[in-house]
């Protein structure tokens, strides 16, 4: 079996070249396109930085339920 982070031929889990899980998930990284461990926070081959993919979706959430928020009492207060 060959390991699909360090390439490493191994008998087992955990990898002996690399000791790490080689059943765990794994993405490809976008600069050297290897794969690397998902829970890591940096490429195992390059040193790549992985970006968050909710970094930007939980503050436009926040923005779009304050502005729906402020509609809501806008509405109310123009009603009356």
């Amino acid at each position: 079996m060959i390991c699909p982070f360090c390439e490493a031929k191994t008998a087992g889990n955990p990898c002996e070249g690399c000791g790490r899980d080689t059943t765990a998930r794994r993405r490809a990284c976008p600069k050297c396109h290897k794969m690397s461990p998902f829970g890591e926070a940096t490429c195992c081959h390059c040193g790549h930085e992985f970006r968050n993919e909710m970094r930007w979706k939980i503050p436009a959430i926040i923005v779009m339920f304050v502005a729906a928020t402020a509609a809501a009492v806008a509405v109310e207060l123009f009603i009356r």
